[in-house]
């Protein structure tokens, strides 16, 4: 049997058929979409599926950026809400199944090539809990257990823990973001707006009311952009400031479970800003914990290279959820 796949975040969705061998995931007909040129999801099936390529009975698992009971979700960052009953009655599914999407990160772990991953820190990598997290529209996260010889994540909705503050500059940004949201979750910084808030910040810290990078078209991109070339100081300074409290943020996971699995970057922030990450400031904030900075280095960190992660995920969940996908 196909299974329809989908990885729908709050700015794109991407969708696949999927076939399952032995634990292995094969994709065809990889597509995505632009969610705010379409009307809903249903549109969105309707075309990738009007195209063709699925013979026979079809099942479906998506991945959805929000907390789901597996039947229905309204997204965190997209004015979307979905129900499984709904969609079986208009495409005829043999079953279909919600995940959080990085629930579906989570089981990808289980997919990764080595070719797949860009090592930030070897480490010392041994079975045990493991942590993907990674920053988009929002700042995802799941925990992993091991089990029965693969990864299962555990519901998590860990990007909306506080940010806290590890020295007198994040301080500042705490102060500097708190009128905005009240509570400062470090998804209001780790993530596309949030990078946006971090630049405004950075600016204020140079003593500039404005940048001409604020009137990109896509200012997270033309703001990442000038920071990796280095041709605008504060730029340059913000994606320092995003690294050091990634860093951080993912050592304060790596404690919290004692990830002796490793720590994975996902998302789709974290390839495209690869050579800040690969710097030692990521390393010296995810390694700076006081009393276990010797324990710190022994776990390890990877960028997440596959961007069909999250679709594999999906396929790999489907084969451990519900007779229909085996």
């Amino acid at each position: 049997m196909h299974i329809l796949v989908g990885d729908l975040g709050g700015t794109h969705t991407r969708l696949a058929l999927a076939e399952l061998d032995t634990g292995r995931v094969g994709l065809a007909r990889v597509a995505r979409y632009i969610n705010s040129e379409h009307a809903d999801l249903n549109a969105i099936l309707a075309h990738f599926l009007a195209a063709g390529g699925a013979a026979g009975e079809l099942a479906c698992c998506l991945a959805v950026a929000g907390p789901t009971d597996g039947l229905s979700v309204q997204f965190t960052n997209l004015d979307w809400r979905i129900e499984t009953a709904a969609l079986t009655t208009q495409f005829g599914f043999a079953d279909c199944r919600l995940i959080n999407d990085f629930a579906a990160i989570g089981w990808g772990l289980n997919t990764l090539a080595p070719d797949a991953l860009a090592t930030l820190q070897s480490g010392q990598a041994l079975a045990g809990a493991a942590v993907a997290l990674g920053a988009g529209t929002g700042l995802g996260v799941s925990l992993c257990v091991w089990r029965d010889d693969h990864y299962r994540p555990l519901p998590s909705e860990g990007g909306h823990v506080a940010f806290a503050p590890c020295n007198a500059e994040q301080d500042r940004l705490l102060a500097h973001l708190r009128p905005l949201y009240g509570r400062v979750s470090v998804e209001r910084i780790l993530s596309g707006p949030g990078l946006l808030d971090l630049f405004r910040f950075c600016l204020r810290e140079a003593g500039r009311d404005n940048s001409p990078l604020l009137e990109s078209p896509h200012p997270a991109a033309a703001i990442s952009q000038a920071g990796l070339d280095r041709t605008d100081p504060a730029a340059l300074h913000c994606l320092h400031l995003f690294a050091e409290i990634y860093g951080q943020t993912a050592g304060d996971w790596a404690l919290a479970t004692q990830a002796r699995g490793g720590i994975f970057l996902a998302g789709g922030i974290a390839p495209k800003l690869l050579p800040v990450l690969q710097s030692s400031v990521f390393l010296d904030a995810f390694n700076r914990k006081g009393r276990y900075s010797a324990w710190m280095s022994s776990v390890p960190v990877s960028v997440i290279l596959d961007p069909d992660i999250g679709l594999k995920g999906a396929a790999f969940a489907a084969s451990n959820l519900g007779a229909h996908f085996r």
